[in-house]
């Protein structure tokens, strides 16, 4: 009977043991595991050393090294009355291929209220047209002298940003950009930078 009551002693022993190294390696875990998402997700003050003002009157200050590639396109589109509108769309790309891991594209184009029916909802329908599921959540975007409304989507190994920059004097800023980074702390800076001229 001795015995048995040393081997039960033994055994809660050890098992005690083994809990706590299970506690301890699950507690390192979650830190490590908030301090990197804390790292990932904190945003990161802009350090712009260029300005530029596209032809559709849209200024914006950003980091070269950053966003190397600049274009000034047009994006025909049908309007209110069927026909035809070509809006001039400032886009500001981290590289040439959208292979690279670390592939950022901003599209920014100029309008008003009616260039859209609905932005989001047509523009959703697009990405999941291409990407297949998206999940949504609102971003917190400070525009001053606007009024933003900002969503981030989750779609397979992109993130993307859309926005809608409302002017009071009826000029509205579409905003739509992929990233492949696990933040999006570079996008948000750069809008942050936008004005109108």
């Amino acid at each position: 009977m001795p015995r048995e009551i040393d081997r039960q002693a033994s055994a809660q022993k050890r098992s005690i043991r083994l809990l706590t190294i299970a506690a301890g390696v699950v507690l390192v875990g979650a830190a490590a595991y908030f301090i990197l998402s804390f790292v990932a997700t904190r945003r990161h003050p802009a350090a712009p050393d260029t300005h530029y003002t596209a032809p559709n009157g849209l200024s914006v200050y950003y980091e070269s090294a950053l966003w190397p590639v600049r274009a000034d396109t047009v994006k025909e589109m049908t309007g209110t009355d069927g026909q035809p509108v070509e809006y001039p769309v400032l886009e500001l790309a981290s590289s040439e291929d959208s292979d690279d891991d670390y592939y950022q594209i901003v599209m920014l184009q100029r309008g008003d209220a009616d260039t859209y029916e609905d932005f989001f909802s047509q523009s959703e329908s697009d990405l999941r047209a291409s990407y297949g599921v998206a999940k949504s959540s609102k971003l917190k975007l400070e525009i001053e002298g606007a009024t933003v409304t900002a969503r981030r989507y989750d779609i397979q190994i992109y993130y993307a940003v859309l926005a809608t920059i409302e002017y009071p004097g009826g000029d509205v800023v579409y905003v739509s950009a992929l990233t492949k980074l696990a933040s999006v702390n570079d996008i948000l800076n750069l809008l942050e930078s936008v004005t109108l001229e």
